[in-house]
Protein backbone atom coordinates (compact mmCIF):
# COMPACT_ATOMS: atom_id res chain seq x y z
CA UNK A 1 0.00 0.00 0.00
CA UNK A 2 2.94 2.20 0.91
CA UNK A 3 4.18 1.76 -2.75
CA UNK A 4 0.93 2.77 -4.16
CA UNK A 5 0.69 6.40 -1.82
CA UNK A 6 4.26 6.68 -3.18
CA UNK A 7 3.63 6.61 -6.62
CA UNK A 8 0.85 8.59 -6.33
CA UNK A 9 2.88 11.53 -4.71
CA UNK A 10 5.63 11.48 -7.65
CA UNK A 11 3.34 11.31 -10.59
CA UNK A 12 3.43 14.01 -13.53
CA UNK A 13 0.33 14.57 -15.17
CA UNK A 14 0.29 15.76 -18.35
CA UNK A 15 -2.34 15.34 -21.42
CA UNK A 16 -0.85 14.08 -25.14
CA UNK A 17 -2.14 12.76 -28.00
CA UNK A 18 -0.42 9.42 -29.66
CA UNK A 19 1.58 10.78 -32.66
CA UNK A 20 3.15 7.89 -33.63
CA UNK A 21 3.94 3.85 -33.24
CA UNK A 22 7.11 2.12 -34.12
CA UNK A 23 9.14 -0.73 -32.96
CA UNK A 24 13.34 -1.55 -32.81
CA UNK A 25 14.59 -4.67 -30.77
CA UNK A 26 14.57 -3.26 -27.76
CA UNK A 27 10.14 -2.82 -28.02
CA UNK A 28 7.79 -0.18 -28.75
CA UNK A 29 8.30 3.65 -29.18
CA UNK A 30 5.75 5.70 -28.41
CA UNK A 31 5.91 9.81 -29.87
CA UNK A 32 3.49 11.70 -27.90
CA UNK A 33 2.64 15.32 -28.43
CA UNK A 34 2.32 17.17 -24.98
CA UNK A 35 1.41 20.60 -24.85
CA UNK A 36 4.09 23.10 -23.60
CA UNK A 37 1.41 24.31 -21.01
CA UNK A 38 1.56 20.44 -20.07
CA UNK A 39 4.76 19.55 -20.22
CA UNK A 40 5.80 18.91 -16.77
CA UNK A 41 9.15 21.11 -16.08
CA UNK A 42 10.77 17.72 -14.38
CA UNK A 43 10.33 16.13 -17.79
CA UNK A 44 12.45 18.59 -19.54
CA UNK A 45 15.59 18.07 -16.65
CA UNK A 46 15.28 14.41 -16.56
CA UNK A 47 18.02 12.85 -18.56
CA UNK A 48 17.45 10.69 -21.83
CA UNK A 49 17.01 7.10 -20.81
CA UNK A 50 15.41 7.83 -17.63
CA UNK A 51 12.87 5.19 -17.13
CA UNK A 52 9.20 6.59 -15.99
CA UNK A 53 5.94 4.10 -14.97
CA UNK A 54 3.15 5.48 -17.25
CA UNK A 55 -0.49 5.08 -16.45
CA UNK A 56 -2.87 6.20 -19.37
CA UNK A 57 -6.36 7.16 -20.35
CA UNK A 58 -8.03 7.48 -23.33
CA UNK A 59 -10.36 10.15 -23.17
CA UNK A 60 -13.74 10.94 -25.19
CA UNK A 61 -14.16 14.06 -27.17
CA UNK A 62 -16.03 15.50 -24.11
CA UNK A 63 -12.86 15.04 -22.24
CA UNK A 64 -14.01 12.11 -20.48
CA UNK A 65 -12.22 8.75 -19.54
CA UNK A 66 -13.22 6.27 -22.36
CA UNK A 67 -13.63 3.31 -20.25
CA UNK A 68 -13.68 1.23 -23.68
CA UNK A 69 -17.15 -0.38 -23.19
CA UNK A 70 -17.29 -1.34 -26.64
CA UNK A 71 -13.71 -3.24 -26.43
CA UNK A 72 -15.34 -5.40 -23.67
CA UNK A 73 -18.64 -5.97 -25.28
CA UNK A 74 -16.67 -7.33 -28.44
CA UNK A 75 -14.23 -9.60 -25.80
CA UNK A 76 -17.02 -11.03 -24.25
CA UNK A 77 -18.98 -11.72 -27.79
CA UNK A 78 -15.39 -13.65 -28.76
CA UNK A 79 -16.24 -15.44 -25.42
CA UNK A 80 -19.42 -16.16 -26.06
CA UNK A 81 -19.29 -17.69 -29.50
CA UNK A 82 -15.93 -20.40 -28.01
CA UNK A 83 -18.59 -20.97 -25.66
CA UNK A 84 -21.68 -21.52 -27.65
CA UNK A 85 -20.14 -24.24 -29.70
CA UNK A 86 -19.23 -26.75 -27.04
CA UNK A 87 -22.61 -26.31 -25.54
CA UNK A 88 -24.37 -29.17 -26.46
CA UNK A 89 -28.04 -27.33 -27.30
CA UNK A 90 -26.04 -25.54 -30.12
CA UNK A 91 -24.73 -28.27 -31.64
CA UNK A 92 -28.40 -29.66 -31.58
CA UNK A 93 -29.61 -26.50 -33.14
CA UNK A 94 -26.74 -26.06 -35.84
CA UNK A 95 -27.74 -29.72 -36.65
CA UNK A 96 -31.94 -29.13 -36.47
CA UNK A 97 -31.17 -26.06 -38.86
CA UNK A 98 -29.36 -27.33 -41.53
CA UNK A 99 -26.01 -25.72 -40.75
CA UNK A 100 -23.61 -28.40 -39.46
CA UNK A 101 -24.02 -32.04 -40.36
CA UNK A 102 -23.33 -33.32 -37.38
CA UNK A 103 -23.54 -31.24 -33.85
CA UNK A 104 -19.96 -31.74 -32.42
CA UNK A 105 -17.90 -28.42 -31.62
CA UNK A 106 -15.73 -28.59 -34.29
CA UNK A 107 -18.69 -29.15 -36.49
CA UNK A 108 -20.04 -25.80 -34.69
CA UNK A 109 -16.78 -24.06 -34.89
CA UNK A 110 -16.56 -24.71 -38.60
CA UNK A 111 -19.94 -23.70 -39.30
CA UNK A 112 -19.93 -20.36 -37.27
CA UNK A 113 -16.52 -19.31 -38.94
CA UNK A 114 -18.44 -19.68 -42.45
CA UNK A 115 -21.38 -18.03 -41.36
CA UNK A 116 -19.73 -15.04 -40.01
CA UNK A 117 -17.20 -14.91 -43.44
CA UNK A 118 -13.77 -15.40 -40.21
CA UNK A 119 -11.20 -17.85 -40.24
CA UNK A 120 -10.42 -16.95 -36.07
CA UNK A 121 -12.79 -15.53 -33.48
CA UNK A 122 -10.37 -12.63 -33.37
CA UNK A 123 -11.74 -11.30 -36.66
CA UNK A 124 -14.48 -10.28 -34.07
CA UNK A 125 -12.52 -7.42 -33.13
CA UNK A 126 -12.50 -5.57 -36.49
CA UNK A 127 -15.34 -6.57 -38.29
CA UNK A 128 -18.57 -5.13 -37.24
CA UNK A 129 -20.69 -7.25 -40.51
CA UNK A 130 -18.86 -10.60 -38.71
CA UNK A 131 -20.46 -9.62 -35.09
CA UNK A 132 -23.47 -8.82 -36.57
CA UNK A 133 -23.67 -12.00 -37.97
CA UNK A 134 -22.89 -14.22 -34.74
CA UNK A 135 -25.10 -12.08 -32.90
CA UNK A 136 -28.15 -13.23 -35.38
CA UNK A 137 -26.74 -16.18 -35.26
CA UNK A 138 -26.86 -16.62 -31.44
CA UNK A 139 -30.34 -15.07 -31.32
CA UNK A 140 -31.92 -17.20 -33.85
CA UNK A 141 -30.29 -20.07 -31.08
CA UNK A 142 -31.86 -18.41 -27.89
CA UNK A 143 -35.63 -18.36 -30.08
CA UNK A 144 -34.84 -22.24 -30.73
CA UNK A 145 -34.69 -22.78 -27.41
CA UNK A 146 -37.74 -21.21 -26.09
Amino acid sequence: MDDVVDIKNAAMGFEAVKVSMSQDRNGVILRLNVHPNDCPSNLHTDWVGTRYMVGMVKLTDDDKPDDRADMVAIEKLIASAGLLCRNDDFGRYMLEAGLTETSTEDACVSAVREICGIKSRSEFRNNTEARQKFESLREDFRLWMK
